[in-house]
């Protein structure tokens, strides 16, 4: 699966999977999730408590949003690509007034943007940034509008959730006060958990609402109330999924954090210098946006994305991502995250991609992709 996620999870953190069946209040239990969150620091370089949702990912931006704002609270969303709009709808749901910070879709949120929405809305709640568009496959500069917000006394909510663990993510550093990450992305887990860093200031703001959110599954004070305090659960975790988070996130620091990422950006180079070698353009306009984690390619004139993402499925097993929203029918994704992240895997998925983009009329010379990717 060369996709954003879910992607392929390792024979290790499959084994944890079927681990025996064991109750959330066990001791055993407690001290495995007790050592996860430990490791989920170190891997969203935090010294912030960490909090598992249990649910896919979109549960960590809609849980921040409800936690943290008031009706008719300002939310201004930095975003380059289709996730502005979801945001929206999801910071409407709340009764909140979304700012969409937006810019050319095919290049990073521009920080002067950025810091002119701030100043035109001081009184904002939140913002909600993406740190990669996993559409466009482009890279905001997450820790710029992180300093921007934080100049002006805003708190902020990232969405790293397919970027954590396979590019480089400094939640303190950054000064992120909630960083979403999810299970199905480089951690290679199956998709169901949601880990969240949340920082002191965060935590205020939480409990200064006026309705604070409690007694719900988006609440993330329900989890420091009875986590926190009494080493206990607000509603039976998904523990099988515990397993493998845990054995993944062993995994990963056992390979090294820096050797992780080492290995996402040469797999991410091969890739963009294969779709090049194609004669194929890639989707960011600027080169350095360009994600680690997912790249994505404008497609020839008159070639479906669905015929090709079909044609490499059937006859070379190998499974793209392709368009969405406003991008649906002109793009094709590759997706090189966690454990799908290997040079082999993008050799592999590229002479399938030319094979099938010759046979359907792309003129580009036979071995183009693999001779590019390997330069």
């Amino acid at each position: 699966m060369m996709t954003t996620g879910p992607v392929e999870v390792s024979p290790r953190v499959l084994r944890a999977l079927g681990n025996r069946m064991i109750h959330h209040g066990r001791p055993e239990f407690i001290r495995l999730y007790d050592e996860m969150l430990t490791d989920l620091q170190r891997i969203w370089k935090t010294r912030n408590d960490m909090v598992v949702l249990h649910g896919e990912g979109i549960i960590g931006v809609e849980a921040s949003i409800a936690s943290m704002i008031e009706p008719g609270d300002k939310v201004v969303v930095a975003s380059a690509g289709v996730f502005g709009t979801w945001f929206r709808q999801l910071v409407e749901a709340h009764r909140g007034v979304p700012i969409i910070v937006g810019s050319d879709r095919r290049k990073q949120t521009k920080l002067e943007s950025v810091k002119e929405a701030l100043d035109q809305n001081g009184d904002a709640a939140l913002v909600m940034a993406v740190h990669c568009d996993t559409v466009s496959s482009i890279v905001d500069d997450l820790e710029g509008i992180c300093r921007e917000a934080r100049k002006r006394g805003i708190p902020t909510a990232a969405d790293a959730i397919s970027t954590i663990a396979g590019q480089e993510f400094r939640a303190d550093e950054w000064g992120v006060d909630l960083a979403i990450g999810t299970s199905q992305h480089c951690l290679s887990c199956p998709p169901g958990l949601t880990p969240v860093s949340v920082s002191p200031d965060a935590w205020k703001r939480m409990e200064s609402k006026k309705n604070p959110v409690r007694n719900s599954y988006l609440s993330f004070l329900d989890m420091r109330e009875t986590w926190f305090k009494g080493k206990y659960f607000p509603y039976t975790p998904s523990v099988s999924e515990v397993y493998a988070m845990a054995e993944s996130c062993k995994e990963i620091l056992e390979e090294g954090l820096e050797e992780v990422f080492a290995r996402h950006r040469g797999t991410a180079e091969a890739v963009r210098k294969g779709v090049e070698g194609m004669g194929l353009e890639l989707f960011p306009e600027e080169r350095g946006s360009a994600a680690e984690v997912v790249t994505t390619f404008l497609l020839p004139e008159g070639i479906e994305d669905s015929k090709l993402i079909e044609a490499v499925l059937a006859r070379h097993g190998i499974l793209l991502g392709g368009g969405y929203r406003d991008l649906k029918g002109k793009i094709v994704r590759v997706g090189h995250s966690g454990y799908s992240s290997t040079r082999s895997n993008a050799i592999a998925s590229l002479a399938a991609i030319e094979e099938e983009l010759r046979a359907m009329g792309h003129d580009c010379r036979p071995g183009s992709a693999v001779a590019a990717a390997l330069s």
